[in-house]
Parts: structure tokens; C-alpha cells; sequence
């Protein structure tokens, strides 16, 4: 058809954004640290302890230098699970970058009770930032946790998300202590029963 308008790209394409399907976009500053190491060494000799000394201004401002590596390859959009979501919301918002946040609820968290919280409050923030469901894993979190999780995704209807079968250990672990593989366990506790996903997934 002829157009009133047309422009030379010049051999470039105009086409949606790309999504970012999981991140942990402030991690940027852990990029080739001991990278490697075997996954839960690495977490637990060199993420977790480095972790727990991020202030929320330190999210605060990785998470805009993780925004500025995701435009400058064309991601429009990310889906999170990390730290300090109150100064991570604020951060997207302030740069004008669409997220969704995934709570990622484990043995660490000393209140479970602000996952609720998170979710009426994320959901209802701005137009740029929404919130999921979401536990890091089954290996970071007790059943009565992961309980409490599938209540709420019963109660709000919601989907829920979760490091998944990442490493042999991790099945072998889950095997050993429930007879199940993560993803045979998930799904019969009810995990998924509105739907959700695994993240990773090697060694399903």
C-alpha cells in the first residue's frame, strides 16, 4: 500500500523490545567474581556474604547501571527477583524502566508476612512496576514456607515463580529429602496450581 509516510532505516528494523525474562539486575556488581566456582559455593562463599553488606541505596543505583546495559541493548522490560524492593521500585520508576518484580522468599527472610504486603503494595505502585509471587528455591526454603507461598497464590489466584533444578545437587537434594524431583515436588504441593515457572531449569 502507499503510505502518506515513509522512513529509510537505512538496514535497521523497527520490532518490539526485548524482555528480560529473569535478573537480578543490581548483581551487576558481582559480574566475574569467582565466576568459576560451582553454583552454591559461589552463593554461599561469595554472593550471600558480599549480599548482606548491600545497603538499599547500593540497589539503588546498580539497578539504574543494570537499566543502562539493558537499553543499550535494546531490553525494555525486566523481570526481578532481588533485594530491597522498596529502593529496586524506585530505581525503575525513576529511570522510566517497566520491571516486575518476583518476591523471592526463603529461610533468610525474617518476616514472611511482608510477601502480602509487597504484593498489594507493588501491584498498586506505578504503572511501570508489578509484582509476582515467587520463592529462590526449593533448597533455600522449608515447606512450611513454600506452605505458606501456594497460600497466598490460592488466595490472589496469582502465579508462582522459583529458581528451578539449577544443578544435579539440587535435584539429588530434593530427591533425598522429599523422594521428588523440585519440579515433581512443586507441582504436587500445588505450587503451580495458577500457573507460574522455573527459572534455570538445567537439570530437570
Amino acid at each position: 500500500p502507499r503510505f502518506e509516510r515513509e522512513i529509510d532505516l537505512k538496514g535497521n528494523v523497527i520490532m518490539p523490545g526485548f524482555k528480560n525474562a529473569h535478573t537480578h539486575t543490581a548483581m551487576v556488581l558481582f559480574r566475574s567474581l569467582a565466576d568459576d566456582m560451582e553454583l552454591h559455593s559461589w552463593l554461599s562463599n561469595q554472593i550471600w556474604p558480599n549480599e548482606a553488606k548491600m545497603t538499599g541505596e547500593d540497589v539503588y543505583h546498580l539497578t539504574k547501571l543494570g537499566i543502562m546495559e539493558y537499553l543499550s541493548s535494546g531490553i525494555t522490560a525486566s523481570f526481578d527477583m532481588y533485594l530491597k524492593n522498596d529502593f529496586y521500585a524506585r530505581a525503575n520508576v525513576d529511570a522510566g524502566f517497566r520491571t516486575v518484580i518476583c518476591s523471592g522468599m526463603n529461610n533468610f527472610d525474617a518476616d514472611i508476612t511482608n510477601i502480602e504486603r509487597e504484593y498489594q503494595k507493588f501491584n498498586n505502585y506505578s504503572e511501570l512496576v508489578s509484582y509476582k509471587l515467587g520463592i529462590h528455591g526449593e533448597y533455600t526454603t522449608s515447606m512450611e514456607r513454600m506452605e505458606y507461598m501456594i497460600s497466598l497464590a490460592h488466595k490472589y489466584k496469582a502465579p508462582c515463580y522459583t529458581h528451578m533444578s539449577e544443578t544435579k545437587s539440587e535435584v539429588d537434594g530434593c530427591i533425598e529429602r522429599y523422594g521428588l524431583t523440585p519440579t515433581q515436588l512443586l507441582a504436587k504441593i500445588g505450587f503451580f496450581d495458577y500457573g507460574g515457572g522455573g527459572f534455570h531449569c538445567v537439570w530437570v
